[in-house]
């Protein structure tokens, strides 16, 4: 027995124990992301760190208490709001936060230092020097930069002084930001679960993993079953050979996950096939999700990856000359589309929004809508009025605030159906679009803050606030609309601790380590440090009137992307047997897509045969052993993880394990 904790939107101890593995994930990510290079712990929308301690959670600590002290043992509702905070801090150490921003600063520092031409067309934009953790210019030393990319020298300290004000600054456009992102959360999600009906793939995972045990039981439904323990050991087992034998070549044999048809492929058109259709490898995970999916939708991400495999033959043998950004475009417009069709979907809905935000609400979900609308308004207001104050153009803050929201609701809407723990919207690290304008039209800083735009949004998209915040909301889907405007609230506090103790990690880990221990990146994360080099070409093109379109005619194919998803989203919506839905179009040519379509493939496959040829009772009683394809792998990936950071301790050498994509 557990007390009865309805009454009270959230208990203490609940909170403290999320906060608590919040912090974990938040200084462990950079040492294990960056330094170790392990699997990546919070990358993902089933991020490992937070999976595993809330499986230690579930399986070992609350059996225990259930037995000895049940008036303290956690009930669904706890590891509900545990999980949404896990869920929420893995947002910060991600992809476009805290593994892009402060390298970002430092990066532009060093090229100011040590290209003249650059400096002097920087030093025009009079950017506030309160953005930057030291002076920038042209020969001036940058010890805090230097350090940061290079190491600390030995007996220096970390210049904490240097970053407070930026961080600080960085701060107040990054709540905005989530302000943005939380509250779009809180107002799509009523709309897609009750209205729409979407499957929200993950959120069935994450609940089957936290759900109530049966009166008198210690463990839920899904712990007592054997396939899942099956599937779940067997992955587990799996991985351990395949990395231990990376460890050791000669001495231990491996199961194989990948495979290579290259051979096949060498002559005649096929050889312009691209590496993904005929070089791949086995994702459980990946599988473990196409179970869950919709049908339509998991053959719709498989099709189109092999679909744009054969244009990119086609391109290069029937069109010459081809240009494989054409694909980005072809992207570009169906995000678009997408979004714009989802909005108009919920036109009722955001009506609504409006009207409570206009007038005062009578009831619970009325007062849940106007938060979500003040929220969301806060925060737009928020980031027009701070880029219009770093010297970004008004119209072009606006535009950026509307790419925000798109690229928001789009990476959230394409999780909410798929299910991808691992995605993301792709746009090549760059606001191509803007080339399609007169330079005149813009300055240096509003195309500087256009790739800032693209991290927090774009490269974040692969741990999206928005999606993060709407599950998390849909982990409270059964409480009260009260409930879940306190969860938004909580959780836009947790981000803004997250802040400053990430930000920290981030430095920590930077200050100390000039290069991953294994010496296979230099600096540590050679990703960040790629986009400053973008950003740097991009705004010398600029200075020197070469920021133009490309060669071939972009406004068309991005309206080839457009229309492409408008008709087949209103040939989904007539036709209910049309067997092609647009999202695996929005997806096409990106890594996570081209990594996941075979393992998508196979688990499609599967579940047409099982639902054909034994039935829905059959399907339904697979169910724990596709859950247990994905468990295994998590756990996998952890214990890869921990083996790594024992080895370092011990002064080994070590090579990187690929459980999951990077």
């Amino acid at each position: 027995m557990h007390p009865d904790n309805s009454q009270r939107p959230f208990r203490t101890s609940a909170i403290l124990i999320g906060l608590l593995a919040s912090a974990a994930v938040w200084i462990v990510t950079p040492y294990n992301n960056f330094v170790i290079l392990g699997a990546f712990v919070s990358d993902s929308y089933l991020p490992i760190a937070g999976f595993t301690a809330l499986l230690i959670i579930v399986l070992l600590a609350n059996p225990m208490l259930r037995r000895y002290m049940p008036a303290i043992a956690y009930s669904e509702k706890d590891f509900a709001l545990i999980l949404s905070m896990i869920l929420i801090a893995s947002v910060l150490p991600g992809q476009g936060l805290l593994r892009t921003v402060p390298y970002s600063l430092v990066g532009l520092a060093v090229h100011v230092r040590e290209n003249a031409r650059f400096a002097e067309f920087f030093a025009t934009m009079r950017l506030p020097s309160v953005l930057f953790p030291e002076t920038m210019a042209f020969g001036v030393a940058t010890p805090v930069a230097d350090a940061f990319v290079n190491e600390l020298s030995p007996g220096d300290s970390i210049p904490w002084g240097a970053w407070v004000v930026p961080v600080l600054v960085w701060g107040v456009f990054f709540i905005c930001c989530f302000l943005l992102m939380i509250g779009l959360a809180l107002i799509l999600f009523p709309q897609w679960r009750n209205n729409e009906r979407l499957s929200f793939p993950l959120l069935a995972v994450h609940q089957s993993l936290i759900e109530d045990p049966k009166e008198g039981s210690f463990f839920s439904a899904l712990f007592k079953e054997r396939s899942f323990w099956l599937a779940a050991v067997l992955v587990f087992i799996i991985h351990q050979f395949a990395g231990w034998q990376l460890q050791n070549p000669e001495g231990v044999p491996a199961f194989p996950v990948s495979w290579t048809l290259r051979r096949l492929f060498l002559d005649g058109p096929l050889r312009y096939l691209p590496a993904h259709i005929h070089t791949n490898r086995l994702y459980f995970v990946f599988l473990g999700i196409a179970y869950f999916m919709p049908s339509r939708i998991g053959f719709s991400i498989w099709f189109f990856a092999v679909a744009y495999g054969f244009y990119v033959v086609a391109g290069n043998t029937l069109f010459p000359p081809y240009y494989s950004m054409t694909i980005n475009d072809h992207r570009f417009g169906a995000m678009l589309a997408l979004s714009l069709w989802v909005v108009w979907l919920g036109r009722a809905h955001w009506a609504e929004i409006i009207q409570c935000m206009i007038r005062k609400p009578l009831d619970a979900e009325g007062r849940r809508n106007r938060q979500a609308g003040m929220m969301f308004l806060t925060g737009c207001v928020g980031m027009f009025l701070w880029l219009v104050w770093v010297g970004v153009q008004p119209a072009w803050a606006l535009v950026f605030i509307v790419l925000g929201f798109m690229i928001s609701l789009t990476i959230t809407r394409l999780v909410a159906e798929t299910g991808m723990p691992f995605i993301r919207i792709d746009m090549a690290h760059q606001m191509s679009f803007l080339r399609l304008f007169p330079n005149s039209w813009l300055t240096g800083t509003s195309l500087l803050f256009s790739y800032f735009i693209v991290m927090v949004f774009a490269i974040g998209s692969r741990v999206s606030c928005t999606t993060m915040a709407a599950h998390a909301i849909g982990l409270h889907e059964r409480e009260s609309p009260s409930v879940q405007s306190r969860l938004c609230w909580l959780l836009v506090g947790v981000l803004a601790i997250g802040l400053i103790i990430g930000w920290g990690a981030s430095l920590t880990a930077n200050y100390h380590y000039s290069a991953s221990i294994n010496g296979e990146e230099r600096p540590v994360c050679v990703y960040a440090y790629g986009i400053v080099g973008k950003i740097v070409t991009a705004l010398q093109d600029f200075s020197q009137g070469r920021f133009t379109p490309p060669p071939y005619r972009q406004i068309l194919h991005i309206g080839f992307g457009f229309a492409a998803v408008a008709l087949l989203q209103w040939a989904s919506l007539v036709m209910p047997t049309w067997p092609i839905h647009p999202i695996g179009f929005v997806m096409i040519n990106t890594y996570y897509m081209n990594e996941a379509w075979a393992s998508v493939f196979l688990g499609w496959l599967i579940k047409i045969l099982i639902l054909k040829y034994a039935g829905a009772r059959a399907y339904r009683a697979a169910r724990p052993f596709f859950l247990g394809l994905i468990v295994g792998e998590l756990i996998a990936g952890a214990f890869w993880n921990v083996i790594l950071g024992v080895l370092v301790l011990l002064g080994m050498s070590y090579t990187r394990v690929k459980i999951q994509p990077y």
